[in-house]
């Protein structure tokens, strides 16, 4: 099962040690660099460390708030939020605030991030990562679950406040339908009702607990390790409180980081490896040729999908263009006890059977566009085509040989080969759109963002509003691209 894709990944990591009306917790500050190193880290995870993003004990909430935004826009595949810190609950209404450094207990909105507006952030509608994930540290992070009170309405905006549920609700780790193709997980150090610990000396107990389990792995886990594994792993730990754990969507299962206690072994277990070719690929079916998986009760896939849409999940996974799209889990799962669905490893490593690794340069760069949502245009075309409406008209095109660039005053053609010589540098300006008219004069201001692209002795220059497409594009799309050329340098050794 694949690990989303980390170059296309972002993290914010924010730990509080240091309070100037509440103990200090020293071990906070460990632990967070501890997690950074670990996530960057190609056994475990493999985030490029600029894509981490720390904040300290001083940090404010506007700046959380920033950070989670630009990681949001940054983050096509998984954006993963962690807090470590104090939390406060307010009572009556059980809603629950990060303390940050000048948190005062008797005054909740003082010097605090509530967490209803964290979560809101990550849930942002136009952040393209389909794939959220956030972890808390602090007493009382079940109280993510219920927002119950005057809560409501936030409860109603922001799916993931209502991820995390309390263990003696009886809820545990059961997954909800959502309407959205956004993925989330939610783990908590303890329930609505008890505190985190964060003995002397020491990582806070449930950050630790997940640092070894990234350090050291699961034994007999796998290969690969879920949100949803880690939480049952740790919640074994003696950690002296009980960690929640939610997913949205139902995914659960679906693999996060590298399991380093893992046993080196394929993809697919030996007992489901096909016969080498030229011999027809078998398919799991009994003689009157209808699919057959072994049925497990209380999980699994559910069998009326996997019938119905098994062949198009497997066009997708053979397709170098559309592969990305057939990702485990691939279809929906069973959700009550009582009823029976489709062992999902057997299902999943049927599918990839069928999964296509790009061999030509070509196909490799649809597939790379194709998780931005953007089409090649073919050599021979018009130099300068259209993307679809998340990008700026005709400001972008991407060829099968060439980057084409378009602004206001002139255009650039820059070969994929050539790619390591372009720079990008942005910068904002302040414009006055205020509007003078006979009822009067209304000041205001806009920010305008500059992109200038240099290649050789010529730059462009793109000034665009909020949102700004020419600057996502290529902010996604170098990254990306500078991955390619270290996985294979040859096909750009042969790209005009």
């Amino acid at each position: 099962m694949l690990l989303p894709d980390p170059v296309r990944s972002h993290a914010v990591l924010i730990g509080v040690h240091e309070y100037r009306h509440l103990a200090p917790l020293p071990g906070v500050q460990a632990g967070v660099g501890r997690l950074a190193d670990l996530l960057c880290d190609p056994t475990v995870w493999g985030l490029p460390r600029r894509h981490v993003t720390v904040l300290g004990a001083e940090v404010s909430a506007d700046r959380i708030l920033q950070a989670v935004r630009d990681a949001g826009k940054a983050a096509a595949e998984t954006l993963l939020v962690y807090f470590a810190g104090h939390g406060l609950r307010e009572y009556r209404r059980k809603e629950l605030y990060l303390a940050l450094a000048d948190a005062d207990e008797d005054h909740l909105t003082i010097g605090t991030l509530p967490y209803a507006d964290l979560v809101g952030m990550l849930r942002h509608e136009e952040f393209p990562a389909r794939r959220r994930m956030m972890f808390l540290d602090c007493c009382y992070s079940g109280l993510a679950t219920s927002m119950g009170g005057g809560s409501v309405a936030v409860l109603e905006r922001y799916d993931l406040a209502n991820l995390v549920v309390d263990m003696g609700a009886g809820q545990g780790d059961a997954g909800d339908d959502d309407d959205s193709d956004v993925i989330g997980h939610v783990m908590t150090s303890a329930s609505g009702t008890q505190p985190s610990y964060t003995p002397g000396g020491s990582y806070p107990l449930f950050t630790g607990a997940l640092i070894e389990v990234l350090e050291k792995g699961i034994p007999g886990a796998g290969p690969t390790l879920s949100a949803h594994s880690i939480w049952q792993h740790i919640r074994q730990q003696s950690i002296r409180s009980t960690p929640q754990y939610r997913a949205l969507n139902a995914r659960k299962n679906e693999p996060w980081v590298r399991n380093r206690a893992g046993e080196a072994r394929p993809a697919v277990p030996t007992r489901r490896v096909l016969p080498a070719k030229p011999e027809p690929v078998p398919s799991p079916a009994d003689p009157s040729g209808e699919l057959r998986f072994t049925t497990v009760k209380g999980g699994g896939y559910r069998i009326g999908e996997v019938k119905e849409r098994m062949k198009s999940v497997i066009a997708k996974a053979g397709d170098p263009r559309l592969g990305w799209q057939a990702v485990p889990p691939h279809f929906r799962t069973v959700s009550l006890r009582w009823t029976w669905g489709w062992d999902m490893e057997e299902v999943d490593a049927h599918v990839e059977q069928w999964r296509a690794e790009p061999k030509e340069f070509v196909d490799a760069l649809r597939l790379l566009l194709a998780r931005q949502g953007i089409t090649v245009v073919p050599d021979g075309g018009p130099p300068v085509g259209r993307l679809t409406a998340r990008f700026a008209k005709d400001a972008v095109t991407f060829t099968e040989t060439h980057l084409c660039l378009k602004s206001p005053d002139a255009r650039m053609s820059i070969p994929y080969s050539e790619l390591e010589h372009v720079r990008r540098a942005t910068s904002t300006e302040k414009v006055d759109t205020g509007v003078v008219n006979d009822q009067g004069v209304y000041p205001s201001d806009s920010i305008v963002f500059i992109t200038h692209v240099t290649y050789g002795h010529r730059t462009l220059e793109f000034r665009e509003g909020y949102p700004t497409p020419v600057l996502d594009a290529l902010r996604a799309f170098q990254p990306a691209m500078s991955d390619l050329r270290e996985r294979h340098p040859e096909w750009f050794r042969m790209v005009p």
